[in-house]
């Protein structure tokens, strides 16, 4: 029986393209999915960690609406990558000695503690966070009809993108001592701006407008969530 391969539109017979190698059969995203995701793409490496991030700096929501309508062969699973980068900025964070809350004091909270729980803690805490990023995502745009294992892997790819451009900037808080609130400000600023960029291009039947308010209001909603979260783990832990 032909079937047309979903990645790049290729009829054949059998179980996987001739012309780009995708499986005939592609798991619909739903909770087996991502069991599925981290038992393969931790364990292996391969040139589709660039690819995608590559395509996430291209065209992120075009790129994340169809991995999920089934083009996927060439990229790396969204959750495993996930992991990977925030593994990555987590040690970088820690091996570059980096203090975010470096002149900050309080007699309710040790911030050098803090800080370095979250260097050590990083890809937990990003993994920790993702549903409540997606159950926000799924609340807000809910009208445009995609489950919330969709949204867990649409903002999985925004997540990423965003460790990206951290990591990027990790020299910039290397450099500095003065001026890392105001870089890190600057880069709360930049989430939204990606947030925006990738939500606009993933929600094609809503206004532009309308995405940029309703990513203000989820950012403004995960900002409060993430405050509350890390402060009740670090308590947890500490106290």
């Amino acid at each position: 029986m032909a079937t047309t391969c979903k990645n790049c539109g290729n009829v054949f017979e059998g179980n996987y393209c001739n012309n780009c190698g995708q499986p005939a059969k592609t798991h619909s995203i739903g909770a087996s999915f991502i069991a599925h995701d981290l038992q393969h793409g931790l364990f292996h490496y391969d040139m589709g960690l660039l690819y995608s991030a590559r395509e996430l700096f291209k065209r992120p929501g075009h790129t994340t609406r169809e991995y999920i309508e089934g083009k996927r062969v060439r990229h790396y699973k969204p959750i495993s990558m996930l992991i990977v980068v925030a593994s990555l900025y987590g040690l970088l964070y820690h091996a570059l000695h980096i203090d975010v809350f470096e002149g900050q004091k309080s007699d309710m909270l040790d911030y050098s503690q803090l800080n370095d729980w979250i260097a050590h803690h990083y890809s937990m805490i990003t993994l920790l966070l993702l549903p409540v990023m997606s159950l926000t995502s799924f609340v807000i745009f809910k009208k445009q009809g995609y489950n919330f294992t969709e949204h867990f892997i649409l903002n999985s790819f925004y997540s990423t993108q965003k460790l990206w451009i951290r990591i990027i900037t990790l020299p910039i808080l290397y450099f500095i001592s003065a001026g890392k609130p105001i870089v890190m400000q600057c880069l709360l600023i930049v989430d939204l701006l990606l947030m925006f960029w990738c939500y606009s291009e993933f929600f094609v039947n809503i206004s532009r407008l309308k995405v940029l308010a309703l990513s203000v209001a989820a950012t403004l909603i995960n900002l409060f969530l993430v405050l509350v979260i890390t402060t009740l783990l670090f308590a947890a832990i500490y106290h």
